[in-house]
């Protein structure tokens, strides 16, 4: 099949992001005395914000109403995010060879609105998608494919014609459950070992196939 579009997870793919995530975590659980350790950050990466925090309520026995804590997490991750200036090898360039050819690209993140705005800034790439989804705008995040159906909708290409980059098995699951096609990129020093749910597997976006769109 000759493909239309692409649809751009971000932490992990545009950046390597992931541990802002994480040090934001800790510098809100320090008062309390708490820790998010590199396992629980495993085991919730790609998930959405709700379902971390459920998670980490949990293993980490956090007491009470996490509306403060979650807040909190949200102005430092902005803080952080907009500091985040360097993207993953690979990706400008494919943007960049994407646009010439004139075809549609998205971003679609279980982040929220405000960190989405905050990376695209600090790594100068606002403007530089078509359509920008979050978790915020749909019912079910990733791995329900609510987000990628969203993204394929607003860039105006069938699902089914759109190829989806992702790093981690909740999103490639997402992606495969939208009909698309799901490129796990592992340059990041987040990367899971290759996921046999993937389409295919890159090394970094350097090695994307530009020939997917002849």
């Amino acid at each position: 099949m000759s493909y239309a579009a692409v649809v751009f997870d971000m932490d992990g793919v545009i950046a390597d992001s992931e541990p802002v995530y994480y040090d934001a975590i800790n510098v809100v659980l320090a008062p309390i005395g708490k820790r998010m350790t590199p396992e629980l950050q495993r085991a919730v990466m790609g998930h959405g914000v709700a379902e971390t925090w459920d998670v980490l309520q949990r293993e980490l026995g956090l007491g009470g109403p996490l509306d403060a804590l979650v807040q909190a997490y949200d102005r430092e991750l902005c803080r952080q995010l907009a500091l985040v200036d360097e993207t993953l090898p690979g990706v400008r360039e494919l943007i960049a060879a994407l646009r010439e050819r004139r075809l549609p690209v998205a971003l679609a993140s279980s982040s929220w609105p405000g960190w989405i705005d905050a990376l695209l800034a600090g790594t100068r790439l606002a403007g530089a998608f078509d359509a920008l989804v979050s978790a915020k705008e749909v019912a079910h995040g990733k791995p329900a494919p609510d987000i990628y159906l969203l993204a394929a909708e607003r860039l105006g290409v069938a699902p089914e014609r759109c190829v989806a980059i992702e790093d981690t098995p909740t999103g490639i699951a997402a992606a495969k459950a939208a009909g698309m096609l799901a490129i796990q990129v592992r340059a990041a020093s987040t990367a899971f070992p290759p996921l046999p749910a993937a389409d295919l597997v890159l090394p970094t976006l350097r090695d994307f196939d530009l020939s997917l769109f002849e």
